[in-house]
């Protein structure tokens, strides 16, 4: 199994180096990656490469047995290429050119710097094509971190192109966005526009809002993630040309503004950056395992993390610093949810630059310390378990569905305040986790024929070859639930004319009669399979025709009214909730509707905080147990295990210590 750091040799002494690679093989550490934002290293002046530091830091590094991913520097176009060729910068959508000082400073269509990206990522190849040190290969790094959205002439006349290739005529392409609507209707290509600044920004409470034609805004989002997609693949040619070394990218999690699935696929593996506690937020432990299975569905195989937090991080404050334990804690939790490689980010804390508070495995002043002994412990753990670890799967019979689609269309038209695409569907993932239910979260693409559930929180966007294939996976026995906000509108974001929920209005077996957006403090009371519970978002009134009655409205003028429904169809059953729930009542929804499906928690009653995974391994189904809790938990086996991490005996029942972590075989 790899297990290593993120390293920055440019950084430090060159008499430094040996010292870092001897600290890394005590720290059971087995590869780095290097050399992601040091293009001005590379290449100080056009055209003069220089690649003999490089050279050396892997000789160091090869020295002490430690592996290398190597990085294409794109992310960072070094001052002399951004002087020469200023309209390589982004545009932002009220015309202003971003300047130079920070990173990702440039866009994908510039045809300019795709030039000089063919020209830096082929010497880097040429030169590394033979390095037997180098076992993988990174694309740029983060694509979209700080903005995949750009508004330069380079993106408008990409555009035009983008939607004459998928329109083929300028009146397809006004008849399916709807363009006659306030005499939006373009003649030719040449009139075409990008979702630039308009005169309805300004509108009062809508400041922060780019408003345009709905079907626009979405197709330009979607050129905006295609353009990204389209540099990554040139890259990847590239290298594919010198090297048969696998190649990745490290995406983002939960970060939705590229479609990670079409990301995904010329890609050989995914890897992704997993920070947990920092200054703009803490992610819950549900929330860190719903994007760890995300990262897992986008080619629905397993991945590395490329960046996993190894200490206090931030840029201008800290976030919170890892209690002792977590970090081990959140590295079994990767490899639980199907990591095959952990690369912590950093190695040691940078002392200038933007990112001197980012802390490491080290603090500033290179010495080894708790953190250190505690990766160093985790190293020795896995090294003894590789072979349970690597290429295991994790067993799941549920899917949660996430469309980059249905995001990017939420995002446009909220329908009301608080609406959030991403936060509705973390409720359902911790529905089902709250019941000790493991899911994959993947697109709508992938089979869904191996699933006893699937759940499609708010989609919105539909398309009838989507619908026929929902409609088979019913009929031949599965499960489905869909929501409100669900199927109300065609593909290339238009509202449909059929009656609500639109497309999935024969599944469902209902019709919506009419819906209140619950706005400022309002609520809306639930009774039923929920137990009491309270909607605070939506609630949509349910006429029932062929389904069953699972929960009404006991307040407001729908009082009485069908709030979820249960429709058999076929084989198998469709669950329409039309209102959002609080958390206990949403836990007791999923409990219901995972027993329907004949869905078995992996241990029953587990304690609050404490997560269970059900995983195989060349035959061999082993669980991984995570105590996310401060304290001790006490959980139940139904018999004896062996704990493969102490090779201890445990059975019945078994406490589990704070941020404590058992793989049990029986």
């Amino acid at each position: 199994m790899y297990f290593g750091a993120d390293y920055y040799p440019e950084h430090w002494p060159r008499e430094r180096w040996e010292v870092d690679a001897s600290m890394m093989k005590e720290a059971n550490l087995n590869i780095v990656r290097l050399a992601e934002f040091s293009w001005s290293l590379m290449e100080p002046q056009e055209g003069v490469y220089n690649f003999a530091w490089l050279d050396d830091a892997i000789r160091v590094l090869s020295a002490q047995g430690l592996k290398v991913v190597m990085c294409t520097p794109t992310a960072t176009p070094p001052k002399w290429l951004m002087d020469k060729h200023p309209d390589i910068y982004q545009v932002d959508r009220f015309g202003r050119q971003r300047g130079f000082g920070s990173r990702r400073h440039y866009c994908f269509n510039s045809s300019v710097y795709r030039e000089y990206t063919e020209k830096i990522v082929t010497a880097l190849a040429e030169h590394f094509k033979d390095n037997e040190s180098i076992v993988a290969w990174q694309i740029d790094n983060e694509f979209g971190c700080h903005d995949n959205i750009c508004y330069c002439d380079n993106c408008l006349e990409g555009f035009k192109k983008w939607c004459r290739d998928k329109y083929g005529s300028i009146e397809n392409l006004n008849a399916e966005w709807g363009t006659i609507f306030w005499s939006q209707t373009y003649r030719n290509w040449d009139e075409l526009i990008i979702p630039a600044y308009t005169e309805c920004d300004t509108i009062s409470g809508m400041t922060s809002r780019n408003t345009h034609n709905p079907s626009l805004m979405l197709d330009f989002r979607r050129f905006s993630s295609d353009s990204a997609v389209d540099y990554q693949k040139l890259q990847i040619d590239i290298i594919k040309r010198y090297t048969d070394k696998p190649i990745t990218h490290n995406l983002m999690g939960h970060f939705s503004d590229i479609d990670y699935y079409n990301l995904g696929k010329d890609l050989d593996f995914i890897s992704w950056d997993n920070y947990i506690r920092t200054p703009w937020g803490e992610a819950g432990y549900k929330e860190t395992s719903m994007a760890h299975d995300l990262m897992r569905g986008i080619k629905n195989k397993n991945f590395w993390v490329m960046e996993q937090q190894s200490g206090p991080c931030g840029w201008n404050n800290l976030g919170s610093t890892p209690a002792p334990g977590q970090l081990r804690l959140w590295s079994y939790q990767a490899v639980a949810h199907g990591a095959d490689a952990i690369v912590y980010f950093r190695w040691r804390a940078c002392t200038f630059g933007t990112e001197q508070y980012w802390y490491g495995i080290l603090d500033h002043d290179g010495k080894p310390r708790r953190r250190y002994r505690e990766i160093q412990q985790t190293g020795s753990e896995f090294e003894k378990l590789t072979d349970l670890f690597v290429g295991a799967e994790t067993v799941t019979e549920a899917a949660l569905i996430k469309s980059y689609d249905n995001s990017w269309c939420h995002g446009i038209q909220y329908h009301v305040t608080g609406f959030d695409y991403n936060k509705i569907l973390t409720q359902y993932y911790s529905g089902l986790a709250d019941n000790g239910i493991s899911l994959d979260v993947t697109s709508a693409d992938t089979d869904l024929s191996k699933y006893k559930l699937v759940v499609m929180p708010a989609f919105n966007l539909m398309s009838d070859d989507l619908k026929e294939r929902l409609e088979k996976y019913v009929t031949d026995g599965g499960n489905l639930l869909v929501t409100f906000r669900s199927g109300t509108k065609d593909w290339n974001n238009k509202m449909s004319t059929d009656t609500l929920p639109g497309y999935f209005k024969n599944l469902a077996g209902v019709e919506v009669e009419e819906f209140d957006a619950l706005y400022g403090d309002r609520t809306a009371e639930v009774d039923g399979i929920t137990g009491k519970g309270t909607a605070s978002l939506w609630c949509d009134v349910i006429k029932p025709e062929t389904a069953k009655v699972l929960a009404t409205y006991s307040s407001d003028f729908y009082k009485g009214a069908a709030a979820i429904t249960a429709n058999e169809f076929g084989k198998g059953k469709v669950f329409y909730v039309g209102c959002d729930l609080d958390t206990c009542s949403m836990k007791a929804l999923m409990k219901f509707i995972a027993q329907e499906a004949g869905l078995l928690p992996v241990l029953a009653d587990l304690p609050e905080g404490v997560e269970a995974v059900r995983r195989i391994s060349k035959g061999i189904e082993y669980l991984m147990v995570m105590n996310h809790n401060e304290t001790e938990a006490q959980i139940k086996l139904d018999g004896e295990f062996t704990d493969m991490i102490t090779g201890e005996k445990v059975r019945n029942d078994v406490k589990i210590q704070p941020y404590g972590v058992f793989a049990l075989v029986r």
